[in-house]
C-alpha cells in the first residue's frame, strides 16, 4: 500500500512538471500599497484573484508583478485593512505604476482571529492590534489572546502551555520567522516571552498543517516578527509589572533596516515589599533581526532572540541564601529568500538552546550537605531550504529539512525536583540523547476556477526509519461568504514530556524517542460571512469538525515501573493509543457604530487507552465558552469584555493516606498517597470574566494609549486541582470552599502605550 501511494504522488508530480512554464505572455507590473493616509504598508499581499500570481510588498510598499496580457484585476491585501481591487488592461507594455490604497479596519471591528491573505487552509490569524483588545495581565500577550479561538485551551491561570484540539502541550509548537522555539514563557507560564510590539501577527494552523511544517501532532503557532517599515518607529510599554521597548528602522547604511525589541520586569524587587515572605522571581528578554532587502525581489535576515527566567526563595540568614534557579533559551536564526512571482526560494538555519540550571552546592555550611544541582540543556540545529514554481492556476513546493537535537539533562535534587519539573521525576538523574531527523517534502495545489482550491502532498522522513506523511486539503466556494474546506493528514512526532506539568512552565526535561508519536488527522470547516467589514454591519459564523486518532502514543511508565534512585533505567514510556473529536462553533458581528461581539464554543471528548480501557485524559474539557465584545465609550475610551468558561478538567483523586519510614532512616516517617481510578473525578468549572479600557490620543509628535484592565471581576477562587484534604472534605460533605490551589485573585492593572 505504501508504494501505491507514493506512485500515486509522483504521477502527480511528473504531470505538474509536464505543465507549460511559459504560458500566454506576461507583463511586469509596479506599484505601490499604502494606507488611507499614504503611509507605505510592507508585506501587503498583491495577487491576480483565483490564480497563484502574487507577491509581497517591500518596505515602502513597493511591488513587482508579472500578469498575463489582457484585461486582469489586481487586489493587494494586508491583516487588519480592508482589501483593495483595482481593475486594468495590459497590452505590450508595462503600464504606469498603481496605487492601491488600503483602509484599516477600526480595531473595534478587527476581531481577534481576522482574515489574512494566503494563510493555509483552516487557519486562524491574530495580530498586534487585535491582541491589544483582550484585557492583559499587566501588558497584551500573544498566548493569552489565542487562547480565546475556538479549539484553543489553557487549563488554569497559572499554566502558559496552551492545548489545541485536544492535544497535550508538548505536542503544540511554536516558531518564529520560521524557526523552532522550545519554551518561549515567562514567571512560570504566567507571560509570553514576546513584547507584543516585536510581532506582526500570529497563524495558529490546527487542523491543517502544510507539507513543510511537521513535528508536532496538534499543530504550530506560527509567529512573524514585526515587518520593515518606510520611516522609523518605535514603541514603549510601561505597565505594573513590566516596562519594555521596541523600535524599527527603514532602510540605513547599505540597505539595512533593523528590529530591536526589549522587556523586563521589576516584579522581583517590588514583590518583596508588598508580600515579604514571596519568592523573588522576575525575568528579562531581547529580540534582534537585522535584514536586507535588494532587485526586489531577494532578502536575507539575522535574527537573535533570548529569554532567561530567575527564581529566588527569601532567606532570613544572608550566609545561606539558596542561589537563584534560571531557566530560557537562546535563538540564533538566519533567513534568505527569493519572493519571484514564478520561482521562488528560501532557506533557513538556526541553532537553539534551552535550559534550567541551579547550583547549591557549596551553599549550605550545614556538615554533609551536599546541595541541590540541575543543569538540563536542549540544543536544537535546524535548517531547510524549499523551492517553489507558480503559475496561474497551479503551484508546485518542494524542500529539505535537517534537524539536530542533542539533549543533556543532569540534576541531583532530592525534595526538591518534583516542584521543579514533576512528581514522576526521580531524585537523581544523568542523561544525554542525541538525533537527526532528515526530512524531504513536495506539495502541489491548483485553483480550479473560482470555486475549487486543492493541494496535495507530503513528507518522507527519515529518523531511524523511513516515515511517509501526506497531507491533502480541499476547499470549494459554494456562494458569495460561503466556503467549505477539508483537510487530511498523519503527523509524526519525535520528542515527549514525562506527563503534563501540574503548573508553570519551567522548561521541563523533555526526551527524545526512537520509535515517534503518531496521529491521524481530519477535519472539515464551514464558514459564511455576509456585509463588509469596517463600512455597514456584518457578521461570520464558522462550523468545524475535527477528529484525530492517536495511532502511537507515549505514557510515562506507572510509579516504580523505569525509575530507579539512581535514575538508570529513567524514563520508560509506555505506549498507547487513544482520540480526540470535537465540534467548534464560532461568530462574529459587527456593528456600524463599531462595536463588536465575538463568541465560540467549543465541545470536545479526549481519550487515550490504558490496559485496554479508554480514559479522560488529564487536560480533557468536554465543554469550552469564550466571548468578546467591543465597544467604543464616552470621551474617546473603548471598552472590551472577555469571559472564559470551560469544564473543570479531569484529575486522579487521593482516597488514602499512610506513613511509611523514609529509606535510609529509622524514625522518620514520610506520607504516601494511594491514588484512585485514574481520571475518575473534576476540578470545579471555571469561570473568569476580564473588563478593559482604552484611550488613545496625539502629543508631542507620538500616540499614547492609557490601558486598565481587571481580571477576574467574578471574584472567582477558580481551583487549579483538589488536595487529599479538599476531596475527602467534599466526600464527607464538609462546606470548606476553600480549594486545595486556586489560580489568579482579582487583579486590576494599569498600563501606558506611546507610538512614535
Amino acid at each position: 500500500m505504501p508504494r501505491l501511494r507514493a506512485r500515486h504522488i509522483a504521477v502527480v508530480w511528473l504531470l505538474l512538471a509536464a505543465a507549460p512554464l511559459t504560458g500566454q505572455e506576461r507583463i511586469l507590473v509596479t506599484g505601490q500599497v499604502t494606507d488611507s493616509e499614504g503611509r507605505p504598508l510592507a508585506g501587503a499581499t498583491v495577487e491576480v484573484p483565483g490564480t497563484y500570481w502574487s507577491t509581497q510588498a517591500q518596505p515602502g510598499g513597493r511591488f513587482e508583478l508579472h500578469v498575463p496580457s489582457g484585461a486582469v484585476q489586481l487586489r493587494a491585501s494586508r491583516a487588519g485593512h480592508a482589501p483593495a481591487t483595482v481593475s486594468l488592461r495590459v497590452d505590450g507594455a508595462s503600464p504606469e505604476p498603481i496605487l492601491l490604497r488600503l483602509e484599516p479596519i477600526p480595531i473595534t471591528l478587527q476581531g481577534l482571529s481576522v482574515a489574512a491573505p494566503r494563510t493555509p487552509p483552516l487557519a486562524q490569524t491574530v495580530t498586534t492590534e487585535t491582541v491589544r483588545q483582550v484585557p492583559p495581565l499587566a501588558e497584551p500577550d500573544v498566548f493569552r489572546a489565542v487562547v480565546l479561538l475556538p479549539g484553543v485551551s489553557q487549563p488554569n491561570d497559572l499554566k502558559g502551555r496552551i492545548h489545541l484540539a485536544g492535544g497535550a502541550s508538548d505536542e503544540t509548537g511554536v516558531r518564529l520567522d520560521h524557526h523552532p522555539l522550545q519554551d518561549p514563557f515567562h514567571l512560570l507560564g504566567l507571560f509570553g516571552a514576546f513584547n507584543v510590539a516585536a510581532l506582526e501577527r500570529a497563524d495558529v494552523l490546527i487542523h491543517h498543517l502544510p507539507a513543510s511544517m511537521d513535528g508536532r501532532l496538534s499543530g504550530i503557532i506560527d509567529l512573524e516578527s514585526r515587518r520593515p517599515e518606510a520611516d522609523p518607529a518605535g514603541e514603549a510599554v510601561v505597565s505594573i509589572l513590566t516596562g519594555g521597548a521596541t523600535v524599527v528602522s527603514p532602510t540605513g547604511l547599505a540597505g539595512v533596516d533593523l528590529l530591536v525589541s526589549a522587556r523586563t520586569t521589576y516584579l522581583d524587587r517590588v514583590l518583596p515589599h508588598l508580600a515579604p515572605d514571596a519568592p523573588r522571581m522576575g525575568f528579562h528578554e531581547g529580540l534582534l533581526r537585522v535584514g536586507r532587502s535588494w532587485g526586489g525581489d531577494w532578502r536575507a535576515e539575522l535574527l537573535g532572540f533570548t529569554t532567561r527566567d530567575v527564581y529566588r526563595e527569601n532567606h532570613p540568614d544572608p550566609l545561606r541564601v539558596p542561589r537563584p534557579l534560571t531557566w530560557g533559551e537562546s535563538l540564533l536564526g538566519v533567513r534568505a529568500a527569493r519572493s519571484g512571482t514564478a520561482w521562488s526560494m528560501n532557506f533557513r538555519a538556526s541553532f537553539n538552546r534551552a535550559g534550567v540550571h541551579l547550583d547549591e552546592r557549596g551553599s549550605d555550611p550545614a556538615p554533609g550537605s551536599r546541595g541541590n544541582y540541575v543543569d538540563s540543556r536542549r540544543d536544537w540545529w535546524s535548517g531547510a531550504m524549499e523551492v517553489s514554481r507558480t503559475a496561474g492556476w497551479w503551484r508546485a513546493r518542494a524542500g529539505a529539512s535537517l534537524d539536530r537535537r542533542h539533549n543533556r539533562q543532569v540534576w541531583t535534587a532530592r525534595g526538591l525536583i518534583d516542584e521543579i519539573f514533576s512528581p514522576s521525576t526521580p531524585p537523581e538523574y544523568s542523561g544525554e540523547q542525541t538525533q537527526t531527523a532528515l526530512g524531504v517534502y513536495g506539495e502541489g495545489g491548483v485553483e480550479m476556477g473560482n470555486r475549487w482550491t486543492a493541494s496535495a502532498g507530503g513528507r518522507l522522513w527519515g529518523a531511524g526509519r523511513l516515515l511517509f506523511a501526506p497531507r491533502l486539503s480541499l476547499g470549494f466556494r459554494a456562494a458569495d461568504g460561503l466556503h467549505l474546506e477539508g483537510a487530511l493528514g498523519r503527523r509524526y512526532q519525535l520528542d515527549a514530556q514525562l506527563e503534563e506539568p501540574i503548573e508553570g512552565s519551567i522548561t521541563a526535561p523533555l526526551f527524545l524517542v526512537d520509535q515517534p508519536r503518531v496521529a491521524d488527522v481530519a477535519a472539515l470547516s464551514a464558514r459564511w460571512h455576509v456585509g463588509r467589514p469596517a463600512t455597514e454591519q456584518s457578521g461570520t459564523i464558522q462550523a468545524q469538525a475535527f477528529w484525530k486518532e492517536y495511532r502511537d502514543r507515549t505514557l510515562l511508565a506507572a510509579p516504580g515501573v523505569g525509575v530507579e534512585e539512581n535514575g538508570a533505567a529513567f524514563p520508560e514510556f509506555d505506549r498507547t493509543s487513544g482520540y480526540s473529536a470535537g465540534l467548534l462553533l464560532s461568530g462574529t458581528l459587527s456593528l456600524a457604530s463599531e462595536a463588536l461581539v465575538q463568541g465560540s464554543y467549543t465541545f470536545q471528548r479526549v481519550r487515550e487507552r490504558i490496559a485496554g480501557e479508554l480514559f479522560p485524559t488529564a487536560w480533557d474539557a468536554p465543554h469550552t465558552v469564550s466571548l468578546f465584545g467591543s465597544a467604543p465609550l464616552a470621551r474617546g475610551w473603548t471598552g472590551s469584555a472577555v469571559y472564559q468558561g470551560h469544564s473543570g478538567r479531569a484529575t486522579t483523586p487521593v482516597v488514602a493516606r499512610t506513613f511509611e519510614p523514609v529509606p535510609g532512616t529509622l524514625t522518620t516517617l514520610g506520607a504516601r498517597y494511594i491514588r484512585g481510578r485514574r481520571n475518575s473525578v473534576r476540578v470545579p468549572a471555571y469561570h473568569r470574566l476580564d473588563l478593559g479600557a482604552r484611550r488613545s490620543w496625539r502629543a508631542r509628535g507620538a500616540e499614547w494609549t492609557l490601558a486598565l484592565q481587571v481580571l477576574n471581576a467574578l471574584v472567582r477562587e477558580n481551583a487549579i486541582d483538589y488536595d487529599w484534604q479538599q476531596y475527602f472534605g467534599r466526600l464527607t460533605g464538609s462546606s470548606d470552599p476553600t480549594p486545595g490551589r486556586t489560580g489568579l485573585p482579582v487583579v486590576p492593572s494599569v498600563g501606558l502605550e506611546v507610538k512614535w
